[in-house]
């Protein structure tokens, strides 16, 4: 003969979730780094910078204005300049200016200027990735 099955309602209080995040980093600021640099260390630069997570970079060039008495004067070798636009995790900013600094005393003809400016806003989560080069952030910024 068959058994009978007492079947007992249970409450939620007594059901433990499961968990099945992954692990996720949290959002981290960004900000935009310019570096300006003679046009023919642009490459050496990008190269630089990317030791520093830096996933995306944009070179713009330019031409200074300055005369060659003037750039003699100031001990400038050329005036075509690149701006190198780059975002970068807030995190890794002092690093790479000290990185920066240290290249522009050092590098035979590597002088530059550079800066960062605070970028508040970014639309979209897959925009956040790639400019981060964080691909763990969920939707919403949330853990």
């Amino acid at each position: 003969m068959p058994k009978k099955m007492i079947i007992k309602p249970i409450s939620l209080k007594q059901v433990k979730p499961v968990s099945t995040k992954k692990q996720v980093s949290s959002v981290r600021k960004l900000k935009i780094l310019i570096t300006i640099v003679d046009r023919s260390k642009t490459l050496f630069y990008l190269d630089l910078l990317e030791q520093f997570e830096v996933n995306v970079q944009t070179v713009l060039y330019g031409k200074g204005t300055a005369n060659s008495q003037i750039l003699n004067k100031l001990g400038l070798v050329e005036s075509d300049k690149s701006a190198i636009v780059s975002w970068i995790r807030e995190d890794k900013i002092k690093e790479a200016l000290e990185t920066l600094n240290e290249k522009f005393q050092t590098v035979k003809n590597g002088k530059g200027i550079a800066y960062t400016i605070p970028l508040d806003r970014i639309i979209g989560v897959s925009s956040y990735q790639l400019l981060s080069n964080d691909r763990t952030v969920k939707e919403g910024g949330k853990k």
